[in-house]
């Protein structure tokens, strides 16, 4: 058997770390308290502006849908990111960084138990900072490395889709035609029946999503800015058909906003919206027109 190479007891080095941890800890701890700033946040939630703007939601959330309808694609960076974010990745990033979050809270709890109290002050450097080491390696025992490994993964792996996106090619315009065809697909489900085929109804309905792949991704590739358009006034409305009937539905002007929705009506008004929107989007794009004197009105996304 082969002798085992010598190793470096490496432990020194880690413990300063460690015990600077603790002391970061212990500082933004206090210096949170004494600046009151959870107080302040929670001031802040039940601001009298906050509290209107939360019940208002369906109404911001509908004027919101109205500005992508013309706007959007002036946008587009913003919006092909959320998309993608909510697409794809919402769901993996949410468990992974609640399942870190939930061991983080706990490692805090440890670390809170572990806090200095006045003898602490009368020890001397290496006592604390050996401590204070134990007490960062007792937290850390908590906290499993492999959740922090796989929340920060998928956060970096969320960015990382979100820049491809960005710079253009093959990717943008499969992300723009999935989304464009994520939001009309219960629109062009309701317009569109099989009745020898009832049976095999999930078939039915992926052939019709991959019918509409089949159009609206040639679209795309032929003109990245009609794609991007369709894919803003869909977006938008949405937003609008989907929050402003709930809106007009709590005020009492729509009986049954779900109703409204699946009725004639409501698909009239999506499609309108989509087709006046592509349309105007379409248009500015090409005549690069841009927002005009709508930017000072978007002005902190512009």
């Amino acid at each position: 058997m082969a002798d085992a190479p010598p190793k470096l007891n490496a432990a020194p080095f880690v413990t300063v770390p460690l015990a600077f941890a603790k002391t970061g800890y212990q500082f933004v701890v206090d210096l949170v308290a004494k600046h009151a700033v959870v107080e302040k946040l929670s001031a802040a939630k039940d601001h009298k502006v906050v509290a209107q703007a939360s019940s208002k939601k369906e109404l911001l959330m509908a004027v919101l849908g109205l500005v992508l309808v013309f706007h959007g694609a002036q946008f587009k960076n913003i919006l092909l990111c959320s998309q993608i974010f909510v697409s794809f990745l919402y769901d993996r990033v949410k468990a992974s960084v609640m399942a870190a979050y939930s061991d983080i809270q706990t490692a805090q709890e440890k670390l809170k138990a572990d806090a200095p109290d006045k003898s602490d002050a009368k020890k001397d450097g290496a006592d604390k900072r050996k401590e204070d080491a134990e007490a960062t390696t007792k937290a850390l025992k908590a906290l499993s490395s492999e959740k922090l490994s796989a929340a920060a993964v998928d956060i970096l792996g969320a960015f990382m889709a979100c820049v491809l996106v960005i710079q253009g090619g093959l990717a943008q315009k499969i992300a723009i035609a999935n989304s464009f065809v994520n939001l009309v697909i219960d629109k062009v489900e309701a317009l569109v029946e099989f009745p020898d085929h009832a049976d095999i109804q999930a078939w039915t309905g992926l052939f019709v999503r991959l019918a509409l792949y089949a159009i609206v991704l040639p679209l795309t590739f032929l003109s990245g800015s009609l794609g991007l358009a369709m894919n803003a006034a869909a977006c938008g409305a949405y937003l609008a058909t989907e929050h402003g009937v709930r809106f007009l539905a709590s005020i009492g002007k729509v009986s049954n906003a779900e109703d409204f929705l699946a009725s004639k009506k409501g698909l009239v008004a999506a499609g309108g919206l989509i087709a006046v929107g592509t349309f105007w989007q379409f248009w500015s794009l090409t005549a690069e027109s841009g927002l005009g004197y709508f930017a000072v009105l978007y002005f902190p996304a512009v």
